[in-house]
C-alpha cells in the first residue's frame, strides 16, 4: 500500500484548449537553470553533472510517453517545428530526497519531490519560443498557440525502503519520478486515457 504512495499529479492547470489527435508532437528539453536541485543525487561532486542531463533524461522519458499519442520526437537546440504540438517548459524543484531516510518506515522521510511546469502550444506554421512571452524574429512569426499549460507534482511519498516499478527504494529516486511525471502528462492530455469508454460487446449494461 504505501509504494502505491509514489507518483506525480496535476496540480494547477491554468489553460485547457481540448485539442486532441496532434499529426506530431515535439519536445523541447525542460528548462533546469532556475530549478531547485537537491538531495542525493550520487556521489559527492555528481550533482551538477545529474542537473545538467536532468533535461535530456525528461524530453527521452516524455518522448517515450507522448508517442502513444502521436508520432514523438526530441527537439535539437536550433529545430523549429512548423506542424503538430510542442511540449516545453522548465523544472522548478527536483529533489532527489535520501535513500538513507527512506530505510525508515512509518513515514515520508528522505521522500523525492519534482515540481515541474509543463506548456503545449499548437504549431500551425509558426514558430515557439522556449519562453511563453518571447516573439520569435524572422519568417515564422509570433509564437503558437497554447492550447496546454499546468504544473505536475509528486514523488516517492511514503513508499520507504520497499521499492516497485513506480517508486525508487533505496535507489536512486529522479530516474522514477521523471517517468511518473512525463506518464502523468501523457495522461492528462489524452481522452479517455484508461480506455474505460472501450466496449468488447455491443450490448448495453
Amino acid at each position: 500500500m504505501l509504494t502505491a504512495c509514489a507518483g506525480v499529479h496535476v496540480k494547477d492547470t491554468q489553460v485547457a484548449a481540448g485539442t486532441t489527435h496532434p499529426s506530431a508532437i515535439y519536445i523541447r528539453p525542460f528548462d533546469v537553470s532556475q530549478a531547485i536541485f537537491n538531495g542525493h543525487h550520487g556521489d559527492p561532486g555528481e550533482r551538477p553533472i545529474r542537473r545538467s542531463l536532468a533535461p535530456a533524461e525528461f524530453a527521452e522519458d516524455l518522448k517515450e510517453e507522448m508517442s502513444k499519442i502521436a508520432p514523438a520526437m526530441v527537439l535539437n537546440e536550433d529545430e523549429i517545428p512548423r506542424t503538430g504540438w510542442i511540449v516545453e517548459g522548465h523544472f522548478d524543484i527536483v529533489n532527489a530526497g535520501s535513500p538513507i531516510l527512506r530505510f525508515f518506515p512509518g513515514g515520508p522521510f528522505g521522500s523525492s519531490k519534482v515540481l515541474i511546469h509543463v506548456r503545449i502550444s499548437e504549431v500551425r506554421g509558426h514558430a515557439v519560443s522556449v519562453d511563453s512571452k518571447d516573439v520569435v524574429a524572422g519568417s515564422y512569426g509570433k509564437r503558437g498557440h497554447v492550447i496546454y499549460e499546468f504544473d505536475v507534482a509528486g514523488g516517492s511519498g511514503w513508499t520507504g525502503h520497499d521499492g516497485s516499478v513506480n517508486a525508487p527504494g533505496l535507489g536512486y529516486a529522479t530516474p522514477f519520478d521523471f517517468r511518473n511525471a512525463a506518464e502523468r502528462i501523457e495522461l492528462a492530455i489524452s481522452p479517455d486515457p484508461y480506455g474505460y469508454g472501450i466496449r468488447s460487446s455491443s450490448a448495453p449494461r
